[in-house]
């Protein structure tokens, strides 16, 4: 099937699920955790699968498709989209793991779930054969409809932490069945309360060296379910941008909602409705305009250093800084048209039977990611100037 065949048949999938995923979106807001009947919808539906390799029965799209469908599904539910966009970029983390371990977790179960958790707060002791793992690691996004999981951890040898050559702590991600961690109730949030991202705690878990990889940029050649040029993609274009397009999604949704409401709200005190004031059409152009650009922009950057990649050149520093601050613009670009219709709709807004409440939580909640925190300006403008990136051990660009 033809790559512009597969994104409509993914997005015209988001469609025919929308009514599930609207009728079950309070009582995700409720439980704090998608609801069964959405999860099991979405991985038959395969969009768990979206970045996992052909070979392993999964679609392994290209990063501009993998953008356009986050945000469709954001633009019905923030959190299902959230949910989905954290099982669907585990295959990227992975392509170094034994090959039998990969199929193990990916390949056994067409409908598995899986999570992950960044940042090495575990430690893992070098055992014959693999690690100990203990420690505790927060923000697990659906932990609780989860099969398998992965968390980083520094490594040591003893007492002893381990560098790599550069003089940096080792880390390692470690993935285990997720039956064997435990789950603390610690999600009580404002915005994006339906993605369960609960703490998960590990204490002395015995982890085989196959279930686990060095995590970082330049290491072991991929395992050979991961050859193909989506594996060859910058790390941080296959992870991190797609939040930009998550939040794009909660935008244009924020923004359909108000756009219906203009044609029944009267403003307080008159018989004039909202779509027939001035004022309110050009706020509602505006908000408009700052999603329709930045989405624009991010498609751009997306595409071209994915034409880049094919082409099998490699993708220059200014095109990676584009990316980046491409996908930091789509975030706050969208935070600022969500607040900006969520004024507009007046005090109906604040009523939680009004999805712009929802909207406004969730889009904050997201700029809040380290992925998309603001400190990726700083990275980007570092990056104009032709220096490093601040580059944390995750966003490798």
């Amino acid at each position: 099937m033809a790559a512009q065949e597969v994104t409509e048949t993914l997005l015209s999938t988001v469609h025919r699920l929308e009514p599930l995923i609207r009728e079950y979106a309070d009582e995700a807001e409720r439980n704090r955790r998608l609801s069964q009947p959405v999860v099991t919808a979405l991985a038959e539906a395969g969009f768990f699968r979206l970045y996992l390799p052909r070979t392993l029965g999964g679609f392994e799209v290209n990063p501009l498709t993998f953008c356009q469908v986050m945000e469709a599904l954001a633009r019905i539910d923030g959190a299902t989209a959230w949910c989905t966009w954290i099982a669907s970029t585990n295959p990227p983390f992975v392509p170094t793991m034994a090959d039998h371990a990969v199929e193990e977790i990916f390949g056994k179960d067409p409908q598995v779930v899986t999570a992950g958790v960044v940042f090495p707060h575990g430690k893992a002791i070098i055992r014959d054969g693999g690690y100990v793992v203990s420690g505790r690691w927060p923000y697990a996004s659906g932990c609780q409809h989860t099969s398998w999981i992965f968390m980083l951890c520094n490594v040591f040898d003893g007492e002893q932490m381990r560098l790599t050559e550069s003089g940096q702590p080792e880390v390692r991600g470690v993935f285990m069945p997720t039956k064997q961690v435990t789950i603390l109730d610690t999600w009580d949030v404002s915005g994006l309360v339906g993605t369960g991202s609960h703490d998960i705690v590990i204490e002395q878990v015995f982890v085989p060296e196959a279930y686990s990889w060095q995590f970082g940029a330049g290491r072991a050649p991929h395992g050979k379910h991961f050859q193909g040029p989506l594996y060859q993609y910058p790390f941080y274009g296959t992870v991190g941008v797609p939040l930009g397009a998550v939040a794009l999604g909660i935008a244009q949704g924020a923004i359909n909602a108000c756009t219906e409401l203009a044609h029944s709200k009267r403003s307080a005190g008159t018989t004039e409705l909202l779509r027939d004031r001035p004022p309110f059409h050009v706020r509602l152009a505006e908000a408009v305009a700052l999603v329709r650009s930045a989405r624009a922009w991010l498609h751009t950057a997306v595409q071209r250093t994915w034409e880049a990649v094919l082409a099998g050149g490699q993708i220059s520093f200014e095109e990676r800084a584009d990316l980046l601050l491409a996908a930091a613009n789509a975030t706050r670009s969208a935070a600022t048209a969500v607040d900006m219709v969520y004024t507009l709709a007046g005090a109906t807004a604040n009523y939680r039977r009004s999805p712009l409440q929802r909207a406004l939580r969730d889009i904050h909640a997201l700029t809040q990611h380290v992925l998309t925190a603001p400190h990726q300006y700083e990275s980007a403008g570092r990056m104009l100037l032709g220096l490093e990136p601040l580059q944390p051990p995750l966003i490798l660009l």
